[in-house]
């Protein structure tokens, strides 16, 4: 692909725009940003304010970020009319970079293996973390070598414009159960937007998946973990477990003996905002799951502590249930809040669930908290929902909930 003396549209001001335009200037090519929401910082780039403007330049490709909806956009479909290129700045980076691409996704687990993996495998080679987990490829790649490998977290949003150049060395799929279909509207489609990780791989290249997901088809050498071992670790919960067996196939790959990989797993502390211990307060245990945005997530979360659960749950709509949360007995009471309270509330309520107290924020349930909570109990902070309605992102709602923990 080349970049000098090419016009990109840069669609989508978030971080991973903003790292394409940077990327493209830097190499010859000329950018222009649009952002579909009105932003004030579009100033500080070559832009375009309105879309109807893009017929007054000749694009060779569009750039689109991830946090840009796909499905029902009319603006994708009239750039795709005009026979403009359209890609993702994930597969952008991946063109340029050099070295072993390892990408990884999945509906949960992908944060916690891709940071495990690349804790691992810097000990023996040069790696880059990058992708969903918050640095964009793009940022990266021209640091890159033949002796690196670029560990690369990969969501659903990222998948969905790679073209037939996006064939990581290495791909992983954690796991797929229901989640974005706002987005995406069906679980089939979301299914197979999860399967385009693999559809470019050749023989030569690896796919790692566990026994459940053995039926995805692929041309390269698939692997199937079977996670039987048990592993000593600081991350608590049986999906982790998997998670780790998950990590273990692919330093296999990369030649990392057994003995390596255990003597770097016990020095590897929790992903943050995902399971994370904060500690102890007056008998009661407080664990920060913000990270989870989903149903099943939520559901892991809840499976791994034993009883007397206090479980903090809500806040915008993905589209999904939660019915299966409601299940397990281990729950002692449900604090539901935000823009899915309700939804939570009739859910609970349709599975025979009635120990729940609803309130209209996260900050408003918090206050409540201290009324419901008892010695041994734990608070387990997993909204099973994105953070939107009140938080840019599961990383501020994270840090809400330590420094209310903090001042407890």
């Amino acid at each position: 692909m080349e970049i000098a003396n090419k016009k990109f549209l840069i669609y989508g001001m978030g971080k991973s725009g903003v790292s394409a335009y940077n990327f493209i200037c830097e190499n010859g090519g000329t950018p222009y940003m649009y952002n579909d929401k009105k932003n004030d910082d579009i100033c500080k780039f070559v832009h375009i304010s309105k879309f109807s403007e893009i017929k007054n330049i000749q694009f060779d490709y569009a750039i689109i970020s991830p946090g840009v909806q796909i499905v029902g956009n009319r603006n994708i479909g009239k750039l795709k009319k005009m026979g403009i290129l359209l890609i993702s700045e994930m597969e952008l980076g991946y063109l340029f970079c050099k070295g072993k691409f390892i990408a990884v996704t999945g509906t949960n687990g992908k944060t916690t293996c891709v940071s495990l993996l690349n804790h691992i495998i810097s000990k023996r080679y040069k790696t880059f973390l990058c992708g969903n987990i918050g640095t964009p490829v793009t940022s990266i790649c021209s640091q890159t070598t033949e002796d690196s490998v670029i560990v690369c977290e990969v969501s659903s949003f990222m998948l969905e414009l790679t073209s037939l150049n996006f064939a990581p060395d290495i791909a992983v799929i954690t796991n797929i159960t229901p989640d974005h279909l706002s987005r995406h509207k069906t679980f089939d489609n979301y299914i197979k937007i999860k399967k385009k990780i693999t559809e470019n791989q050749n023989k030569n290249q690896h796919l790692v998946v566990l026994a459940e997901l053995e039926s995805v088809e692929t041309l390269a050498n698939k692997l199937i973990v079977n996670q039987k071992n048990r592993y000593k670790t600081n991350l608590i919960g049986e999906f982790n477990q998997k998670n780790i067996a998950i990590c273990e196939k692919v330093c296999q790959i990369l030649e990392i003996s057994k003995k390596e990989f255990n003597k770097s797993l016990k020095t590897f502390a929790p992903v943050k905002y995902r399971l994370q211990m904060l500690g102890k307060k007056k008998g009661v245990t407080y664990i920060n799951d913000s990270k989870s945005t989903n149903t099943d997530s939520t559901l892991q979360a809840v499976k791994s502590i034993k009883k007397n659960i206090i479980l903090l749950l809500g806040g915008s709509d993905k589209g999904n249930d939660f019915y299966d949360i409601f299940k397990e007995k281990n729950i002692k009471l449900a604090i539901i809040y935000g823009e899915t309270a309700n939804k939570l509330e009739t859910d609970a309520l349709f599975m025979g669930f009635n120990k729940t107290s609803k309130f209209e924020s996260l900050k408003e349930s918090l206050q409540y908290l201290e009324r419901f909570v008892r010695h041994g109990d734990n608070v387990l902070f997993s909204p099973a929902c994105a953070s939107y309605d009140e938080f840019n992102n599961y990383v501020e709602r994270g840090e809400f909930f330590n420094k209310y923990f903090e001042e407890l």
